[in-house]
C-alpha cells in the first residue's frame, strides 16, 4: 500500500533438555504529511531467558508494545516513542559479584524515549537519545538514562578525490539519575547513584582498514554502575579492521 510499510518475523526454536521457544515481531509504519512518519511495534514471546542455562526451564509469556512518531529534514531527525513491558522475573545474578546477590522482580514498565540528531554543518552531527521508565522500571534500568554525542566526519573530497581517506571524530557523555542495583543476601534492595561519564571514539580509515582509538570514562569518574565495583578511569581500546575486497 502507498506510504505504508509492514514486517513481520516469527520464530520457532529447540534447546538442549527437550526445551522449546517461539517468538513474534510486528512492525508497521506509516509516512505522513511535512515530513512526519509514525511506526508500532508488538513483540511476543514464549520463550526461557537463557537458552543455553539447562536448568531455565520455564517458558515466560510476555507481550511488549510501543509507539512512535517521527519527523525528518535534510539536517533534522526527531523521534519520540512510548511504550509498555510486560513483567518478568530474572534469572540469578553473575556469581563473581558479591555485593550483588540476586535481581528483584521487574513490574509491568512504562516507559518514554527520544532519539534526535542535528547537523548544522557539512560533517558536524549533534545527536543523543533519552530513556526513562516513568513507571515500573527494574534494576539497572535507571530513570533519566541520557547520552549526548558531538561528532565529525569527512571525506576529505577535495583532498582524496577517490575516497581512499576518512577522518570520524566524536565526544559524548552519558549519564543518569539514581535507581535500583539488584539485591543483597538478606533481600535488601540496593540503590544505584547518579552518574556521568565521558568518552572519546577517533576512527581513520585508509583504503580497507579502520584504525580506531577509543577512551572511556575520559573525565575519570569514580561513580559505578555495579554496587561495590569502581568503574575504570580512562580506558583506551585501540586496534584495526581490514576487509579484504581482492
Amino acid at each position: 500500500m502507498p506510504h505504508v510499510t509492514l514486517a513481520a518475523t516469527a520464530r520457532h526454536a529447540t534447546y538442549a533438555g527437550g526445551r522449546s521457544g517461539d517468538r513474534a515481531h510486528l512492525t508497521a509504519g506509516v509516512t505522513l504529511p511535512l515530513g512526519f512518519s509514525a511506526r508500532g511495534e508488538v513483540a511476543w514471546m514464549k520463550d526461557v531467558q537463557a537458552p543455553l542455562v539447562i536448568t531455565d526451564t520455564i517458558r515466560r509469556q510476555a507481550t511488549d508494545v510501543a509507539g512512535w512518531l517521527r519527523w525528518d529534514h535534510p539536517r533534522v531527525a526527531i523521534a519520540l516513542g512510548r511504550g509498555r513491558r510486560d513483567p518478568f522475573t530474572p534469572l540469578a545474578f553473575a556469581a563473581g559479584i558479591k555485593t550483588v546477590d540476586h535481581l528483584g522482580p521487574t513490574p509491568r514498565t512504562d516507559f518514554i524515549a527520544a532519539h534526535a540528531s542535528v547537523r548544522p554543518l557539512p560533517g558536524v552531527e549533534l545527536s543523543g537519545w533519552y530513556f526513562d521508565p516513568i513507571g515500573g522500571g527494574g534494576d539497572f534500568e535507571p530513570p533519566h538514562h541520557a547520552r549526548l554525542s558531538a561528532s565529525f566526519y569527512s571525506k576529505f573530497w577535495r583532498v582524496f578525490r577517490s575516497g581512499i581517506f576518512a577522518l570520524r571524530a566524536e565526544v559524548a557523555m552519558e549519564s543518569w539519575s539514581g535507581g535500583l542495583s539488584g539485591r543483597d543476601t538478606l533481600d535488601a534492595q540496593l540503590t544505584l547513584g547518579g552518574a556521568s561519564f565521558a568518552e572519546i571514539n577517533l576512527e581513520l580509515q585508509l583504503g580497507g582498514a579502520t584504525l580506531f582509538w577509543i577512551i572511556r570514562n575520559s573525565n575519570g569518574m569514580r561513580g559505578s554502575y555495579v554496587d561495590g565495583l569502581g568503574h575504570p578511569k580512562r580506558v583506551q581500546l585501540y586496534g584495526a579492521r581490514w576487509f579484504f575486497t581482492n
